[in-house]
């Protein structure tokens, strides 16, 4: 069935949006790792020109995956879908598909995550792979997935446009995050930039929020008048 969503929803549309996202990706990492100064100066002063790329790359990524996770789930309600519930059990069907979409997420995150590293790594001689980096990085992987699993239980055919509302709430609220020390917006949605992460029981309720949202989205779907 995996290949069966595949062959529906990674359609040509999604595969030119993929493609023009790796692009902007790898020219925005050319642009950005290549300060305009000499190469011993670059060697001088490569610990602060690594950190400034990877501070000013993680900051474009995240809102360049969120941008195109709520492309590539605009058409998860397609009408293809129900069809298939009438051949296999919804409980199936509603697996397969959360599996797909986060295989498709999962590999879309590894493959710019790549290009950010490897990019720089050929054209520049300052850059250096560190862990606390890569850390960074892993902390922003949840807010692709709550954000996945909130379009996948709101976002219907006939109500789009709830896609890029959600991205905007979601790009707001991690302004508010950043800024503030008021933890009551984190529990309605704990994203990457939120104090509550301050604390050990911050990732426990990360996880209980995440265990939810999939148990809503099974609740949804199993429960929808089609």
């Amino acid at each position: 069935m995996i290949k069966y969503f595949f062959s529906h929803f990674f359609n040509k549309k999604i595969r030119i949006i993929i493609l023009i996202v790796l692009l902007l990706v790898a020219i925005l990492s050319v642009v950005i790792s290549s300060p305009q100064t000499s190469l011993s100066e670059m060697a001088l002063n490569a610990n602060s020109y690594n950190l400034e790329y990877h501070g000013r790359m993680l900051i474009i990524i995240r809102y360049i995956l969120m941008f195109t996770i709520s492309l590539i789930l605009m058409d998860h309600d397609a009408p293809f879908i129900k069809p298939l519930i009438a051949y296999f059990k919804r409980g199936r069907v509603s697996c397969y598909k959360l599996i797909f979409y986060f295989l498709i997420i999962s590999w879309l995150i590894i493959i710019i995550y790549s290009i950010m590293i490897v990019i720089p790594f050929i054209f520049t001689r300052y850059y250096q792979f560190e862990w606390e980096h890569f850390i960074e990085f892993l902390k922003l992987l949840p807010d692709y997935y709550i954000m996945s699993l909130l379009l996948l239980i709101f976002l219907r055919e006939n109500r789009k446009g709830i896609s890029f509302l959600l991205l905007i709430v979601l790009i707001i609220i991690s302004f508010i995050q950043e800024d503030s020390e008021n933890l009551a917006i984190s529990y309605l949605i704990p994203l990457s930039g939120s104090k509550i992460f301050n604390y050990k029981l911050g990732y426990y309720f990360l996880a209980i929020y995440l265990f939810f949202l999939i148990y809503l989205y099974f609740y949804v779907f199993l429960n929808e008048n089609f």
